[in-house]
């Protein structure tokens, strides 16, 4: 049983309740949040032009960590799934998450002050990028948001998910129910099969 939710969206969505549970469920709650549910992060990159002080693997790894926020029902259950970005710029100047141009207008970075390189006079970066679909079981730029609980009673437990942009904190939860009862199901027909 879930009450007393409480939610805001300052500096990121976030969403806090009461459950009523067994350790074991707010727990793999609480994991299946932080490490499963899949969402998209810039994976692959066609460099054009990068002359500023940041090396090629630094800004691969900058915008890998960009979160994209999307309407889950587009990707999901696509593996290959893939969006693409063009990112160009010429000094001086700084170039920012929000100068990342999505060719589907659906699908944007989740904040657009996040800084990606600072550039003086005659540098300039162009590049291609595509977001692909993971979790954070292959790499942190796939975790979807973060939480944590703390027990008030023996099976009463204040619950806290933070979302890292890509989709609101109630989403976060209601996908991580969702990938929890598919995991039982699955396990369930295993256990039939013995």
């Amino acid at each position: 049983m879930i009450e007393a939710i409480k939610e805001g969206n300052k500096p990121s969505s976030w969403i806090r309740f009461k459950i009523k549970a067994p350790l074991s469920f707010v727990n793999a709650l609480r994991r299946t949040i932080i490490s499963d549910i899949p969402i998209l992060a810039i994976e692959d990159l066609n460099l054009v032009k990068n002359n500023s002080v940041v090396y090629d693997e630094m800004l691969a790894l900058r915008l890998g960590l960009i979160p994209i926020k999307a309407n889950p029902e587009v990707y999901m259950d696509k593996k290959d799934f893939k969006v693409a970005f063009v990112l160009k710029g010429e000094g001086p100047g700084t170039l920012f998450s929000g100068d990342l141009q999505p060719m589907d207008p659906e699908i944007i970075p989740a904040f657009g002050k996040i800084p990606i390189v600072k550039m003086v006079e005659g540098q300039a970066v162009e590049l291609e990028a595509w977001a692909t679909v993971g979790t954070a079981k292959e790499h942190s730029k796939w975790q979807a948001g973060h939480a944590f609980y703390k027990q008030l009673s023996e099976n009463t437990f204040e619950f806290y998910a933070e979302s890292f942009g890509a989709m609101p904190a109630r989403e976060l939860v209601l996908m991580a129910a969702k990938i929890i009862g598919e995991k039982a199901d699955e396990f369930g027909k295993w256990v039939e099969k013995l």
